[in-house]
């Protein structure tokens, strides 16, 4: 064998090989891919169900709120009425349990407000997200094309 053969079959040996091996892993980035974006999808319906349980939070909390509210009405009513007949004992229970309630109005009402600026926080945040998701859907066939040439890209950004 002289040595041109030898190094064209060496050529045609190692060609095969690459050859086998892209069709080995053919389906490895695309399904990495697939993995990913749907990873992405997983992470936005958790968020999305996490805008769900905030604004649940919220209603719950301004509901009870005006339950306090209306307690603290009723207690300044009932420390109105015991003045009005020398009870003051009751009348200063009274005060202090609309004082109470009063407070409890509000720390609900700082809650509500927390709450409404996670809320908006997580809205833009799932907004962002959910773009990324369509870009990645928009440029997984190049990923897929880029990789059966060989020109996987480090990641899907780049892929743009």
């Amino acid at each position: 064998m002289d040595r041109n053969m030898f190094d064209d079959l060496r050529a045609a040996f190692r060609e095969a090989i690459e050859n086998f091996n892209k069709e080995l892993n053919r389906d490895e980035v695309p399904q990495t891919v697939d993995d990913l974006i749907g990873a992405m999808k997983n992470e936005v319906a958790d968020v999305t169900s996490q805008i769900g349980a905030l604004e649940s939070q919220i209603s719950r909390a301004r509901d009870r709120m005006a339950e306090e509210r209306r307690e603290a009405k009723t207690c300044h009513r009932r420390a109105k009425i015991a003045h009005g007949i020398g009870d003051t004992e009751t009348a200063t229970v009274a005060a202090q349990y609309a004082e109470k309630h009063e407070e409890h109005v509000r720390v609900l009402k700082n809650k509500i407000d927390a709450l409404g600026a996670e809320l908006i926080f997580l809205g833009e945040e799932v907004e962002e997200m959910a773009e990324k998701v369509e870009e990645a859907q928009a440029t997984r066939h190049s990923l897929s094309v880029n990789h059966v040439r060989g020109e996987t890209p480090d990641s899907i950004s780049t892929a743009e």
